[in-house]
């Protein structure tokens, strides 16, 4: 029996986008399985979430600096042997040696995706909705797209659209936007489950 593809979760706030995940995840057991979510900050509402899930909560502060941080974070995806890490809300740049150590590990791939709310790669970072409303735009979208070392400057995999109302703000916006990242993000993870999406397999290191 092919063993489940292994995904971890971050995520540093409320997890809106980390919930859609887990719960598409359940129904695509055995081919997909969230063994833990990576969150970086002690009170994110996220953490009183998981409780329905089969998922262990890994709590990586920084208060000891991003090198002792990150590879914190390596040790316990590679003693879970993680295959993928799905950014949800993980309000921290991965540093440039975090991502490399992470394609060397699966075979150069580039297994680390993030949803982020714009039609990249137009407004890239913070506030995304606020600026494209600022601009006039009447399309208002969301990407999925690969990690590398920039912000929100990966491969683009997905995106999709709304159209903004005549005069409608972005706090009026963000719940349609949610919406929409909880309709993406879970219909690529569905792809990676059926291996519509190829996943390189984590090549071996130490068992913990």
């Amino acid at each position: 029996m092919t063993e489940p593809i292994r995904i971890a979760v971050f995520a540093s706030g409320t997890g809106s986008n980390a919930i859609a995940l887990l719960e598409a995840s359940q129904r695509l057991v055995p081919a997909v399985e969230i063994p833990l979510l990576i969150c970086d900050q002690p009170q994110a509402p996220i953490l009183q979430k998981l409780a329905p899930f089969p998922t262990a909560p890994v709590l990586v502060e920084r208060t000891a600096g991003r090198s002792a941080q990150e590879a914190a974070i390596l040790q316990h995806l590679t003693c879970q042997r993680v295959d993928w890490i799905f950014l949800a809300g993980y309000m921290r740049l991965l540093s440039p040696d975090f991502v490399q150590q992470w394609q060397r590990l699966h075979g150069g791939a580039a297994q680390i995706v993030n949803v982020h709310p714009s039609l990249l790669p137009a407004y890239r970072g913070l506030h995304a909705v606020e600026q494209a409303v600022a601009a006039g735009e009447r399309e208002i979208g969301v990407t999925i797209h690969t990690v590398d070392a920039g912000m929100d400057t990966g491969r683009i995999i997905a995106q999709d659209v709304i159209e903004r109302a005549p005069g409608e703000t972005a706090e009026q916006l963000m719940p349609r936007v949610h919406r929409l990242e909880h309709q993406l993000y879970p219909r690529f993870l569905r792809q990676v489950a059926l291996g519509e999406v190829p996943t390189q397999r984590l090549h071996e290191v130490d068992r913990c």
